[in-house]
């Protein structure tokens, strides 16, 4: 008898963040931590690729997410209402892409470019583009 094929993935989801200055990179890669505006099904464990200007810049495994009001530090609070941030997602492992990989060498390439940031991307396609990278340097 024929088995039903699943319409649902059984991957988990990876997703796309975009960083957008050099202070938001350093501290990404410096502090392990990222602050989102926007709102998706992050949990530990979620896969997620970095993507600055045209390029994948790195990847990161989320270790854990702490919400605004959970945040300690009155300032890291202020920082993040002036921001619009509404949650600070730290990394357990992190991997910088050296040399970073083109977009438009991707399975993300046919997305568009302003959509990136939040963009849902499935594991194998997550993985692909992790291949891609020549050289990583991990940092845990």
């Amino acid at each position: 008898m024929p088995q039903n094929k699943s319409l649902v993935s059984e991957e988990p989801s990876s997703f796309i963040l975009k960083i957008q200055n050099d202070e938001l990179e350093r501290r990404l890669f410096v502090a392990h931590s990222f602050y989102v505006s926007i709102k998706r099904d992050w949990m530990r464990g979620t896969h997620m690729l970095f993507v600055r200007k045209d390029a994948f810049i790195g990847s990161g495994t989320i270790d854990r997410i702490v919400m605004l009001d959970d945040l300690q530090e009155e300032e890291e609070k202020k920082m993040c209402i002036k921001n619009n941030w509404y949650a600070k997602i730290i990394f357990s492992k992190l991997a910088r892409f050296l040399p970073t990989v083109p977009v438009q060498d991707t399975p993300a390439a046919a997305q568009n470019p302003l959509a990136l940031h939040g963009a849902s991307i499935s594991g194998p396609e997550a993985l692909q583009i992790e291949i891609l990278a020549r050289a990583k340097i991990i940092i845990s």
